[in-house]
Formats: C-alpha cells, sequence, structure tokens
C-alpha cells in the first residue's frame, strides 16, 4: 500500500510540474505576442494598435528620444518613427512573477526617427505584464551596444 502511495504521489507532482510548465509555456508565447504586435504596429504607425498592448503608465527609453517617454508621447511623434528592426539574438523571456515577464533580445535598427539616421545594434529590454487578463507592456528599453 506504502508503494502505491508513493507512485500516486510521484504522479500528481509529475502532472502538476507538466502543467506548471505547459503555463511557462503559454506565457512566454503571450509575451512574445505582445511585443511581436508592437513591434508591427510601430512600423504600420498604427496608433490604436499600440494604445492597447501598452499599459496607461507604460515607458520607453531609446536613444533616439531626448526624455523617457509616455504612451501620448509616444504617438505624438510616431510620424517620426521610421525604424525598422532585424533580430540578431533569440528573445529570451524570463518569468517575473504569475503577472510578469521581462523579454531580451539583441537587434539592429536602421531607418530614421525625426529625420536623423539610426544604424545601430541594441539590447532591448520589454516587461510585460497582465492586467484584467490581458498581457501589456509596460516598459521598453533600448541600449546601445558597442559597434
Amino acid at each position: 500500500m506504502r508503494g502505491l502511495l508513493i507512485a500516486v504521489s510521484l504522479l500528481i507532482c509529475a502532472s502538476v510540474g507538466a502543467c506548471a510548465q505547459d503555463s511557462d509555456v503559454a506565457t512566454i508565447e503571450a509575451v512574445d505576442d505582445v511585443v511581436g504586435r508592437l513591434d508591427e504596429a510601430f512600423e504600420a504607425q498604427d496608433a490604436a494598435t499600440i494604445k492597447s498592448w501598452m499599459t496607461p503608465d507604460h515607458l520607453a527609453v531609446t536613444p533616439f528620444y531626448d526624455t523617457p517617454q509616455s504612451v501620448d508621447e509616444l504617438l505624438a511623434t510616431l510620424a517620426d518613427y521610421k525604424i525598422k528592426q532585424t533580430e540578431l539574438s533569440e528573445p529570451t523571456v524570463t518569468l517575473l512573477g504569475p503577472s510578469s515577464a521581462m523579454r531580451t533580445l539583441t537587434a539592429k535598427l536602421e531607418g530614421t526617427f525625426a529625420d536623423k539616421p539610426i544604424s545601430e545594434n541594441v539590447f532591448i529590454t520589454a516587461i510585460v505584464v497582465k492586467q484584467g487578463g490581458k498581457w501589456r507592456e509596460r516598459l521598453y528599453q533600448v541600449t546601445r551596444l558597442a559597434p
């Protein structure tokens, strides 16, 4: 009987572990989806989509803005944003808790912002949070990398 209890306990632990892993995979996919949709929306200059995938208190910090930017400030300069991003590394998603995650990658940015040329390799960090059942980006930071 004791052996049966141990076997059942191990089976339950294995099942719970598999469920947690499936949940992690779904969260990682959701985080990647949010950031991917935002990248596409910026390239398409789709303000409504951008706003829908960011938290109201979103903050963007990049080398091409003069200061950290709120959602409204980002949208006010959207017409100046003509940058294409090419991923240089696979994105990495780190779960920070049940409703937050950090996504990082290196990328090449090329184009212009406010008619100033941009061509540089960067490290990108996005913090994505789940609010009201929907994943949204809360922070976007771009750091220049040495050539």
